[in-house]
């Protein structure tokens, strides 16, 4: 049963105060998770001592801190997280993006029911904090077919992240997704954007330019958006985006707005 599986979250946290506020919200929507079989691995470059004396504060023996070695890839820093993991099943777990409390307990059960190595979210919300704007994005017709960030998969899966070249610092997760495609081992959890928030600040691995190409070619319609507005409103409650209205938007147009 899905509720007897034990799922290591991997995070992997860079030492800056703006990744440490992201951190505390990533961390606490870990506490918050309906999954209660978990825990979370969190590998930080270099020394940290503020993620240290956060997780100290928290004292949960389910958190566990991983100090990298200086210079590591990406890649290398998740292939880091993996080894460290207890769990049969491994969840990514970014530092930057807002995670609803039922986010494990779908995914695995996802997983389970298909029977694949992986699951990864076919569609989430990117929030823009700057200008307040969230799009719906459906990933089904680029390259990963799913959002690579959003990983769930199996410990035995046949995947290594790259920990040299170009993909091994940005794309690690969409080499991943290839991996699993290879094998026919992705499966894709569609439908559900809110269970993930991928939060476009402005200090992401990728630039500015990129997430606004992801709102362009990906973003669902305001037409579309308008018809989904009583269940986006129903699983966007609760979810904190900061003070301030939300503006629901497609490429093409606003479609409604969120009063917080």
């Amino acid at each position: 049963m899905p509720n007897d599986i034990f799922v290591s979250c991997l995070m992997v946290t860079l030492p800056s105060a703006k990744r440490l506020s992201f951190a505390k919200r990533a961390i606490s929507a870990y506490c918050a998770q309906t999954h209660q079989n978990r825990e979370l691995v969190i590998v930080h470059e270099s020394d940290h001592p503020e993620i240290k004396r956060h997780v100290a504060k928290l004292g949960r023996e389910d958190i566990t801190l991983v100090e990298a070695p200086p210079g590591l890839t990406l890649g290398a820093l998740r292939n880091l997280s993996r080894a460290e993991a207890r769990g049969t099943v491994h969840c990514q777990w970014d530092d930057d993006d807002i995670f609803h409390p039922e986010r494990i307990e779908r995914q695995l059960a996802a997983l389970v029911e298909s029977g694949a190595q992986a699951v990864a979210l076919e569609d989430v919300f990117q929030f823009f904090p700057a200008t307040r704007e969230l799009y719906w994005l459906n990933w089904r017709t680029t390259p990963a077919t799913v959002f690579p960030g959003t990983l769930t998969c199996r410990a035995d899966a046949p995947i290594h992240y790259p920990e040299t070249g170009d993909s091994a610092r940005l794309g690690e997760d969409l080499a991943v997704c290839k991996q699993l495609q290879s094998v026919k081992g992705l499966s894709a959890l569609a439908g559900a954007p809110h269970l993930v928030i991928y939060i476009s600040h402005g200090a992401n691995s990728w630039d500015d330019g990129h997430h606004a190409m992801l709102a362009r070619e990906l973003g669902l319609s305001a037409g579309l958006l308008r018809r989904r507005e009583k269940w986006i409103r129903e699983h966007l409650t609760g979810v904190d985006l900061g003070p301030g209205p939300v503006t629901l938007r497609g490429p093409n147009a606003v479609a409604f707005t969120l009063e917080r």
